[in-house]
């Protein structure tokens, strides 16, 4: 049995994973040094010697396999996990993968039994139309984590993120697009924004008809607005 780290370096060029990940983190007893690319989380494993670094799979630059030697070499005793909505059996370089969203459970598999793909627990099936909109089963988990000020911050960075996103991606180029959508959507899953995270997993998959595209975009909007209305009525429950 491994024993659980006690300084983690978390990756990630999405600000709203990263937020997540280390409140889940903070929340398991570790001390969390964050980092929104390679490079700048090659600097700080150099700065602080991390016992552990959990990297996401997809970023832009240095990343992945890539990444991961490079850790390998300025903190060679370090556990290195990869973070990915759809993670491979096996990544070179990594100790193990693990599945977005992350729960306190997948970590602690994780940092106990290296070498697997730590799953999140099984959600629970929708009981409410709110339910639909934003996944009971990871907002209670936050809530479980932090208190209900800092689970409202979380969306409202999640929000204001993907309306700034969405507004960029109205004049951007096919590809760009898609890249923005992947990170709408990894914020998504984190927090359980459903109908968020399935617009935006279509914009990312690629749509040829402009029209077609922008009309899917403000479906993303609509869904923030009622992303938004649940947020607030489960606060104030």
């Amino acid at each position: 049995m491994e024993s659980f780290p006690r300084r983690v370096l978390a990756v990630d060029d999405d600000p709203v994973s990263l937020a997540i990940t280390a409140v889940l983190l903070e929340a398991e007893g570790c001390a969390v040094l964050q980092a929104e690319s390679g490079e700048a989380a090659l600097e700080m494993a150099a700065a602080h010697a991390p016992d552990c670094v959990l990297a996401d799979l997809r970023m832009p630059g240095l990343s992945s396999t890539e990444l991961a030697l490079s850790l390998r070499e300025v903190v060679p005793g370090a556990r290195l996990f990869a973070m990915s909505a759809t993670p491979p059996p096996h990544l070179d370089g990594y100790d193990g993968v693990l599945r977005k969203p992350l729960s306190p459970e997948s970590l602690q598999a994780a940092f106990t039994d290296p070498g697997i793909v730590a799953e999140t627990d099984t959600l629970p099936e929708h009981t409410s139309d709110g339910d639909a909109v934003i996944d009971p089963h990871i907002f209670h988990r936050l809530l479980k984590s932090i208190q209900a000020a800092g689970v409202q911050e979380i969306y409202e960075v999640f929000l204001h993120d993907t309306r700034q996103r969405v507004a960029s991606m109205r004049t951007a180029d096919p590809a760009a697009t898609r890249r923005e959508a992947h990170t709408i959507k990894g914020g998504a899953g984190m927090v359980g924004a459903i109908l968020v995270s399935r617009a935006a997993a279509a914009v990312e998959a690629g749509i040829d008809d402009p029209g077609e595209r922008l009309r899917k975009l403000e479906e993303i909007e609509a869904h923030c607005r009622s992303t938004e209305i649940i947020l607030k009525q489960r606060l104030n429950s």
